[in-house]
């Protein structure tokens, strides 16, 4: 099992250094964003995703941002949305758009940690166009990674954040008979898909105040011996979801028939069935939630 969540990827190289300095390399690759979603061509069977524009494209949009180098070539994402789509697919006219998250399982998982990267910071430059303190217009500094208010009475600085929120799986270990694990539900046609609790933490709170205080909200269940487990960058837009395990002293639960529909708990061998029966889905495999149930599944069959 890949102990390293979908996402990420330790081996590409950042080169933070290199943001605040100018360069004058020709190795340039430039991975074209529209509205969110990217673009994927099919080449003898296989879906690759677009790393690389024509040059004449790369001149008609000034929202360039550096992501980091791969292999000597610095990697640069572009956003192509205020360009007409017509004069894009001129260029690129073999291709399609597609959105990360409907197309993980078409590319490898480096080139998905790319896609969510770049995807993060585009938004996060075009949600930052103003200065949150005065309201002048911003404009971009460390190609992309920092945005500076106009205005010199004000001179702010802004830079990226990222929102921590905690996702749950809720035990019950019960006295001669094998632990239970509570699941949110989602009904679908063929049956059910199943996913973790989750929410954002709040000012002032800890991470397992967060968890506690969400899974009471979610469920009303008290939780203790709360464990961190992983880790996952989810940049949809800038979120970063921490995965613990938490444990109920009670199987009593109730939800509020809004955020959450039903939620039941299971065992690690029905969850296998059901999943061998085709009557559960477990949630997407790129996400967090996905390993923390095969995980404890895993370690409890």
């Amino acid at each position: 099992m890949n102990e390293v969540q979908f996402y990420s990827n330790y081996d590409f190289n950042r080169a933070v250094e290199l943001r605040e300095t100018l360069t004058d390399s020709f190795e340039i690759s430039y991975i074209p964003i529209f509205k969110d979603n990217f673009f994927i061509t099919k080449s003898r069977g296989n879906n690759k995703v677009v790393m690389d524009i024509p040059f004449e494209l790369a001149t008609l949009s000034d929202k360039k941002y550096f992501l980091g180098k791969l292999n000597e070539k610095e990697i640069w994402c572009i956003d192509l949305s205020e360009i007409k789509y017509s004069i894009v697919s001129n260029f690129l006219s073999h291709s399609k758009l597609s959105c990360v998250r409907d197309c993980f399982h078409l590319i490898n998982e480096k080139e998905a940690s790319l896609l969510a990267y770049a995807k993060g910071v585009a938004i996060w430059n075009n949600t930052h166009q103003f200065c949150g303190k005065c309201g002048f217009a911003t404009v971009i500094e460390e190609k992309g990674h920092r945005r500076k208010c106009s205005n010199n009475l004000c001179n702010s600085l802004h830079f990226p954040r990222i929102n921590p929120a905690v996702i749950v799986l809720i035990e019950y270990k019960q006295k001669g008979a094998p632990p239970l694990c509570l699941l949110n539900m989602h009904k679908k046609e063929y049956g059910y898909m199943c996913s973790l609790f989750s929410g954002f933490s709040e000012i002032g709170e800890s991470l397992e105040d967060t968890v506690i205080r969400e899974m009471k909200e979610e469920v009303n269940v008290t939780v203790d011996t709360i464990k961190y487990i992983a880790s996952q960058p989810w940049s949809f837009p800038s979120s970063m979801m921490l995965g613990f395990s938490a444990q109920s002293k009670s199987k009593q639960f109730s939800i509020d028939n809004k955020e959450i529909k039903k939620a039941q708990w299971f065992s690690a061998n029905q969850i296998s069935e059901m999943v061998q029966k085709n009557k559960l889905v477990i949630s997407k495999t790129d996400s967090i939630s996905n390993y923390l149930i095969e995980l404890w599944v895993k370690q409890n069959s």
